[in-house]
């Protein structure tokens, strides 16, 4: 599921004058965000290990059933959504693009790898959703030199720029 808020997040920001504002108010609404996930997946995860009552579906009617020389197909009913089981690295928390004190922590490195991409390496993983939606990255671990994420050189400046790199893009 996608939702789009940047019609909202705009008229929020533009408030904001300084950089440490803008920072602070962006990692305030994390926060936000992330509690509320905690508290939604806490209620999920007590209801599954509670165990729902199985519902039961009621026996058609003789009026209901199809006959045999009714050819007209009967519309499928509506399947429940299957729930998705995380694993432990999808519930590995993830940092913003805004916390620079933790991104430096990660131990970043952004090398060119040839003329057309840089790739952007070191500990990535809570990094990987902006990498992929922000700046286009695409994860490869069989790279000469090792994994990393590949950003193509018209946003690896940009990138540089938003996680406090040093990269000089010609």
């Amino acid at each position: 599921m996608r939702i789009n808020f940047s019609n909202v997040l705009e008229s929020v920001f533009a408030q904001y004058e300084s950089t440490d504002e803008l920072k602070s108010a962006a990692n305030g609404l994390i926060k936000q965000v992330q509690s509320a996930y905690e508290a939604r997946y806490k209620e999920i995860a007590a209801s599954a290990t509670t165990g729902k009552a199985k519902t039961t579906t009621p026996t058609p009617t003789k009026t209901e059933t199809k006959s045999k020389k009714d050819k007209t197909p009967k519309a499928k009913p509506a399947e429940a959504p299957k729930a998705e089981t995380k694993t432990a690295g999808e519930t590995d928390t993830l940092i913003a693009i805004t916390d620079t004190a933790a991104i430096k922590k990660l131990g970043l490195t952004f090398e060119k790898y040839n003329d057309r991409c840089w790739v952007l390496r070191g500990n990535t993983k809570p990094l990987r959703k902006v990498l992929k939606e922000q700046f286009k990255g695409v994860f490869n671990s069989h790279l000469t030199g090792g994994e990393g994420w590949v950003i193509k050189t018209a946003n690896a400046q940009e990138c540089a720029t938003a996680l406090g790199l040093k990269a000089k893009v010609a």
